[in-house]
């Protein structure tokens, strides 16, 4: 059973790029990757997997608008281009090795297939304590 994205480690592969470091704030520390996505209340894993999954070319894109919602007033447009280039050369070629757990739609929310899968054992195991309850019932021993 795969555990809750919430609750595991993540894959190794995107730790590179999400540790990346950004920029550095005026009180001196510095920004990284996982961070930036998440004051930005995205999931940096999913992001991660779904700009890893991209072409470099494309993933740069969608990272520089993605640090356009940055507050940055040191930043130009032009900045943020150069800085999405260089980032995406911390994800990993060839794609994420993400699982189900981090595999939906970042922007809808959508699952995968196999996140949807997951719904048939429960089912499953909720029509066999119904009937179970059933029976109880019939024969009185439940009221």
């Amino acid at each position: 059973m795969a555990m809750r994205s919430a609750f595991n480690m993540h894959h190794s592969n995107l730790q590179d790029f999400l540790s990346t470091p950004v920029w550095e704030e005026e009180n001196g520390t510095t920004l990284n990757m996982l961070s930036a996505l998440a004051r930005l209340d995205l999931d940096p894993w999913r992001e991660a997997a779904r700009l890893a999954d991209m072409p470099r070319s494309s993933a740069a894109a969608a990272l520089a608008s993605i640090l356009e919602r940055l507050p940055a007033d040191h930043l130009k447009s032009s900045d943020r281009e150069k800085l999405s280039q260089r980032l995406v050369e911390f994800l990993p070629e060839g794609g994420s090795n993400a699982g189900a757990e981090t595999t939906g739609d970042a922007t809808t929310g959508a699952q995968t297939g196999d996140q949807k899968a997951g719904g048939w054992p429960n089912l499953a195991v909720g029509i066999g304590l119904g009937a179970v309850m059933l029976i109880l019932q019939m024969n009185g021993w439940l009221f």
